[in-house]
């Protein structure tokens, strides 16, 4: 529930030049007109219509505009694989991942290069796993620190790989995060942790809940800037293209 809650879109599919492209329909009643945007880091298409009726027409607004977000889609750097040779955040600094003979374990990290053992076609598998196990040791760690100072106690914390969310808390107050929140910087680890750890004591974004926040890191501002502006570009690595 990382700030102000939105309608859930709804996904429809649009051909493009023999690919199916997933297209996400929103509405948002304060838009003047229809409007399609091609994300530059993801390249997800998405619609936006100003009235729940627009939103019937939106895909043919979408497909109207083919071209143009056939260019856009051109320009979308493609996904990272997590392979060996590629260089990818780590708690905010950049690593390289390099093929390892033997080591203290399957996958490690090291001055700025995350090392891997065994076969290369497993490597971005092991990588993954590696960066999922440390994501759940740092955001358990911080939900265990940030909590007591609330007087709140999580029923549960889960490690995802979530399309749109850093982290949220449900109502029977479980806390789930996303994975790939390892590879921020901490700063803005901690801010996620912290916004979801307030929701267990207010499932909302009054004043009230913001002072518990910021109860716990000083500074919100700067992480929310840092995932607005970098967020989507976390999203481009994966195990698998």
């Amino acid at each position: 529930m990382l700030f102000r809650k939105k309608p859930v879109p709804r996904h429809e599919l649009l051909k493009i030049d023999g690919r199916m492209l997933e297209v996400r329909l929103r509405l948002n009643p304060r838009a003047r007109r229809m409007i399609v945007k091609v994300n530059p880091t993801t390249g997800e298409v998405s619609v936006t219509a100003p009235s729940r009726r627009g939103l019937a027409y939106a895909l043919d607004f979408a497909r109207g505009e083919q071209d143009w977000i056939r260019g856009r889609l051109a320009k979308v750097p493609g996904p990272v694989l997590l392979g060996v040779g590629a260089t990818i955040p780590f708690m905010g600094t950049a690593h390289e991942i390099r093929a390892a003979a033997k080591g203290p374990a399957p996958v490690w990290a090291d001055d700025g290069i995350i090392w891997v053992r065994g076969h290369e076609a497993h490597a971005s598998r092991r990588v993954q796993d590696f960066l999922k196990k440390q994501a759940r040791e740092a955001l358990e760690a911080r939900v265990m620190e940030h909590a007591p100072k609330l007087g709140a106690k999580p029923a549960r914390i889960t490690i995802r790989d979530t399309a749109s969310r850093w982290g949220s808390c449900s109502s029977g107050r479980s806390l789930s995060f996303s994975w790939r929140l390892i590879l921020a910087p901490d700063f803005v680890l901690d801010y996620v942790v912290a916004h979801e750890v307030s929701h267990l004591r207010e499932m909302n974004h009054s004043p009230r809940f913001w002072a518990h926040v910021k109860n716990l890191v000083a500074d919100i501002d700067t992480p929310q800037d840092w995932l607005k502006r970098y967020g989507r570009e976390l999203r481009r690595y994966s195990a698998k293209t």
